[in-house]
């Protein structure tokens, strides 16, 4: 019997445990695998890898757990949703579908990566840097406050407890900027081609991203865009149930 795997890819400050209450409304099925890589914590997925090197590293790691022939569902969120898109850019074939939850397709602009000549790029290229110092030197309890009062997180469940001795404080650094927001470049034209696998969903409580995600539909025809009531930003922790009962509705097609 042909398996169904599913790959869960966390947020930034994100554990796999991240997931769990998700993971409980899917089906038990001998014919589903689960898989929720830490990325933070596999060196061959961790941020000192380019985008690119860590879609390379991902799907050597799908191939590995024997998923090549099969129907592979991929589930980001937030960054694990950008890390996704560029999953899917180097291998399509290997997904039957790709959920992006509150995710960001990147600035629509013809840029590759980094360039001072966008005013854009060049202010996210500043705030990512200014976090990646906060979390490198700041009192631990300080940058989690701070990063969590940020307006995009606001209006919805706050993140589970985050201890310190859990990350390296280096990891978390280099991920604002290596896989800043200014060195991605647009994934429109990657959606586009790939529209009957990309299931876009966001929070409705997600002002930014909600406004985001329409002008993504007028941008990119045809777009499946499933908007989470009671739901802002953080959509696993604020309806795990919801999200899970979506992601189970998809399974069931398959087995």
């Amino acid at each position: 019997m042909e398996r169904v795997n599913l790959f869960f890819l966390h947020g930034f400050l994100g554990r796999p445990s991240d997931w769990a209450v998700v993971k409980a409304h899917l089906p038990q099925h001998d014919g589903l695998r689960i898989f929720t890589p830490d990325y933070f914590k596999d060196a061959s997925l961790g941020p000192q890898h380019t985008f690119e090197e860590w879609a390379g590293n991902f799907i050597k790691l799908v191939e590995a757990h024997g998923c090549a022939g099969e129907r592979n569902i991929l589930i980001g969120y937030s960054l694990g949703g950008r890390l996704a898109l560029h999953a899917l850019e180097k291998k399509p074939a290997l997904w039957y579908k790709t959920i992006l939850v509150s995710t960001n397709p990147g600035f629509n602009d013809p840029h590759e990566s980094f360039d001072p000549i966008s005013e854009e790029r060049r202010q996210r290229w500043m705030n990512d840097s200014y976090w990646a110092e906060e979390f490198l030197k700041a009192p631990w309890e300080t940058v989690l406050r701070n990063w969590n009062a940020q307006p995009v997180f606001g209006g919805g469940e706050t993140e589970p407890l985050r201890i310190e001795k859990e990350y390296s404080r280096e990891t978390l650094s280099l991920a604002l900027t290596q896989w800043s927001l200014a060195q991605q470049k647009n994934m429109r034209s990657l959606i586009q081609k790939n529209i009957q696998k990309v299931i876009w969903m966001v929070g409705e409580r997600d002002e930014k991203f909600m406004e985001m995600s329409r002008r993504l539909q007028e941008e990119v025809q045809g777009l499946r865009l499933e908007t989470v009531p009671a739901s802002s930003h953080r959509v696993l922790f604020d309806s795990p149930k919801d999200l899970g009962e979506r992601i189970r509705q998809l399974i069931q097609q398959l087995l």
